[in-house]
């Protein structure tokens, strides 16, 4: 089964003592988006990766717009 909580932050570490007090195996923590998007903001800032200036996009959204008038 997977599921997804939100938990307040006053209660953290009372489920995170909960998940700990499981047994070995039994729950598979995986973390947010935290990770990926960290990943994506390095290669951003590498400059590896492809983009496409703001106005480019505009300008092709706007010509899809014009056109449909």
């Amino acid at each position: 089964m997977t599921m997804m909580l939100n938990v307040d932050d006053k209660y953290v570490s009372e489920v995170e003592n909960f998940i700990a007090s499981l047994p070995k195996g039994a729950v598979e923590l995986k973390n947010s988006l935290d990770d990926e998007i960290a990943k994506r903001v390095a290669e951003y800032r590498s400059g590896k990766m492809q983009t496409t200036p703001l106005m480019d996009g505009l300008d092709n959204i706007r010509k899809k717009l014009v056109a449909q008038l």
